[in-house]
């Protein structure tokens, strides 16, 4: 028996015990140490003009280049390969002379990917989710870790938000035993200030149990994973349920307009848009102003254009030097903007995150479509979508309606559907009780089955 089913089968009093011990385990871990200097650091940094961060970012790629090159075997080899020196990348512009990394390839050679200058040293072991079938696991130092959590503390503090905060989380975590028929569906982390919910638990017929402890509890911050709080958002619509919020932040899926709008009428507050992950080799911050800041201090990220209008997302993690990825590419698509922000902080700005390359369906004729989400910007009454490929050119469309639906708002869907891909991409739209979620709780837009060729 593995510790997770030891833990879901104690009584509910001594799993909010182990929660808290948990808790206290992983705030020493993210917040001791050299945090706050991190934090510190970060902030500092935020009224930087734009030449200035630059040169920091090109700074700290140069050297982390040079230690890839003299300690990582990977790229002793991928350089001498290429006749190149460390002295040949000296800002982002030259990692061009790179090729691109793939998740497989690392996945294939992991161990040619970890630093010698760790070798034996005792080092956390992280993990992406692997939620389109592809997980990675790979060391960080701790330093690093101080490092993530300071630029991620940073944009929540720049709309107010502080870790003295209690917050209200849905995420994936098997917190509550999935047999259990009734409340508390919600286990409490006092070290780290969490109301954690069960996302699993989630149905119209215990909404109201979560949204009256919601209540109950006073706080006035949720995070979760989008579909998750939009749930939770169109039932607080439906039952007429006010609660005090005042922040809320998003994570580990894409927010989509139509989430976006519905949680603002809910909460009367609009989400706050964050774009990272595990690797570390990107990260987007929304600010007060709504415009999303690539964090040049914290990573090396580039732009790749691609064919469905969108960019690829390469990144370099120069904070952890445990685990070098120069030039990988994270699966995802954003849209640079060349716009300036009012608000003055430094960083290209982003116009949107548009989601994984999986998140694009491919038409007869083989265009790849992406942004699709836009077919449910005015779709109140759908609480959940899904879009499911299994051959070019048509998809079939899950989705899970809310009290209401009705023949009109059908029609709607049916016109918006039309307008988006026209007459190259045939569709059909079943109505789904629920729509099932990865391993990790995550639900995907997306889901296609095309073989490679294919697609």
């Amino acid at each position: 028996m593995d510790l997770e089913q030891l833990y879901l089968r104690l009584p509910t009093r001594l799993q909010n015990v182990v929660v808290s011990a948990q808790g206290y385990r992983i705030q020493r871990s993210r917040y001791g140490g050299a945090f706050q200097d991190q934090l510190a650091g970060y902030e500092s940094r935020s009224s930087w003009d734009r030449e200035r961060i630059i040169e920091y970012r090109d700074r700290r790629l140069q050297a982390f280049v040079r230690h890839a090159v003299e300690t990582v075997p990977y790229y002793r080899d991928l350089f001498s390969r290429l006749n190149l020196t460390a002295d040949d990348i000296r800002r982002l512009e030259d990692l061009e002379q790179l090729p691109v990394l793939t998740k497989q390839t690392v996945q294939e050679q992991v161990a040619r990917f970890r630093s010698e200058a760790y070798r034996g040293q005792s080092l956390q072991m992280h993990h992406t989710s692997g939620s389109t079938g592809a997980g990675l696991q790979f060391p960080v130092t701790l330093e690093s870790q101080h490092e993530q959590w300071g630029v991620w503390w940073r944009y929540r503090r720049w709309h107010g938000l502080h870790r003295n905060e209690w917050c209200l989380y849905f995420g994936g975590r098997s917190v509550v035993p999935l047999s259990q028929r009734r409340p508390p569906y919600w286990r409490t982390n006092r070290p780290g200030r969490q109301l954690m919910f069960s996302a699993y638990h989630l149905s119209d017929q215990t909404i109201a149990d979560y949204l009256a402890e919601m209540k109950r509890s006073g706080a006035r911050w949720i995070h979760g994973y989008p579909s998750v709080v939009t749930f939770v958002a169109e039932q607080a619509l439906r039952l007429g349920v006010k609660l005090p919020i005042r922040w809320i932040t998003t994570g580990a899926e894409s927010l989509l307009p139509h989430q976006k709008q519905i949680v603002r009428r809910a909460f009367g507050v609009s989400p706050i848009e964050h774009y990272g992950m595990a690797e570390g080799v990107a990260n987007i911050s929304e600010c007060p102003h709504g415009g999303l800041h690539v964090d040049e201090d914290y990573a090396a990220v580039e732009f790749l254009p691609g064919t469905s209008g969108a960019a690829r997302v390469i990144g370099t993690n120069f904070t952890n030097p445990a685990f070098p990825l120069l030039r990988y590419d994270v699966g995802d698509l954003a849209t640079p903007s060349s716009d300036v922000c009012p608000c003055g902080r430094p960083g290209r700005l982003v116009e949107c995150i548009d989601g994984r390359q999986e998140d694009c369906v491919v038409t007869r004729s083989g265009c790849r479509l992406g942004r699709l989400d836009h077919i449910f910007k005015d779709c109140v009454r759908v609480r959940e979508a899904q879009i499911r490929q299994n051959q070019p050119g048509h998809v079939t469309i899950w989705i899970v309606t809310a009290e209401g639906y009705g023949r009109a708002d059908e029609e709607a869907l049916t016109r918006e559907i039309v307008k988006r891909v026209g007459d190259d991409l045939t569709f059909e739209i079943e109505h789904v009780d629920s729509i099932p979620r990865t391993r990790s709780g995550k639900l995907r837009f997306v889901v296609s089955n095309l073989s490679a060729e294919a697609a």
